[in-house]
């Protein structure tokens, strides 16, 4: 005797699965062929804090207490690199000037289509608050570079280390200080780490502004347990005396590594472990 239940359930089941097919099938055609958007290479909550770091207020907006949003807009090239860039909204001219110099650090994903990289119009709105600049100047006193001898490149290109006459040093204002000291100094151990004995070395790639400042902080070896984060706090608060090509202050691609080791006092909280 034929089994029409079974019969029905083998139908419903082909009828599932061509479904199925169709449903992933349509989905990857999609996909391939949707228009994605740029993204920071740091990604947008680091890139944000980046620019507050970087961040000089103007003296007369400061002092005035002028706050409020200035949006930028520009052209994300296929090399993820900004061009045209134009204060779209502003509240004050010095401020847009120092918006437009903030953005022009960011580097990008650039935009694709098809999975190419395309050029893409976009904005990038920057956030000027008088009250929480000058309360955290107040609390911790950011430090700068002495006046350079050489003017800062036009150009937004960014060097490599051989490309360079002189390369980035790290600078301190005390001059016997040394990066090891200040890891010793200033690296504090994530409780998470240490309580899951996570250990091993962060590796960042960044590039050197002009000003000195780390931007566009990448994690290329994570760690985790929060030592990432912790390694990328102490890469924002290191100063450098930028690299030099051709008499002139450039923009530098690094590397740098910090190592998180348990049973070592690499990390200054009173203790050992």
């Amino acid at each position: 005797m034929r089994d029409f239940n079974s019969d029905e359930n083998y139908m419903i089941n082909k009828v599932i699965a061509f479904m199925m097919l169709l449903a992933f099938t349509s989905f990857g055609t999609n996909l391939k062929s949707q228009d994605i958007a740029p993204e920071p290479v740091a990604g947008k909550s680091l890139t944000s804090k980046i620019l507050k770091n970087h961040m000089i207020y103007p003296q007369e907006a400061l002092g005035q207490k002028k706050s409020g949003k200035i949006a930028v807009s520009f052209t994300v090239g296929t090399d993820g690199f900004g061009k045209d860039f134009k204060v779209a909204e502003s509240f004050d001219e010095e401020c847009g000037a120092e918006a437009v110099r903030l953005v022009k650090m960011i580097e990008w994903k650039p935009a694709t289509s098809d999975s190419k990289p395309v050029e893409y119009q976009m904005s990038y709105t920057v956030d000027f608050s008088a009250k929480q600049y000058a309360k955290a100047e107040a609390k911790s006193p950011r430090p700068t570079l002495p006046r350079q001898s050489h003017p800062a490149q036009r150009s937004n290109k960014v060097y490599k280390l051989e490309e360079l006459h002189t390369s980035p040093r790290f600078y301190f204002e005390n001059p016997e200080a040394t990066i090891g000291g200040y890891l010793r100094t200033e690296l504090k151990y994530p409780d998470q780490a240490k309580q899951f004995e996570i250990q091993g070395t962060v590796k960042m790639s960044f590039i050197v502004e002009t000003d000195g400042r780390a931007s566009n902080i990448v994690i290329e070896n994570s760690v985790g347990g929060g030592c990432d984060n912790e390694a990328v706090r102490l890469l924002q608060n290191l100063l450098w005396t930028p690299g030099v090509k051709n008499d002139s202050l450039v923009r530098t691609r690094m590397t740098q590594e910090i190592t998180f080791k348990i049973g070592e006092s690499n990390y200054f909280d009173g203790n050992a472990y």
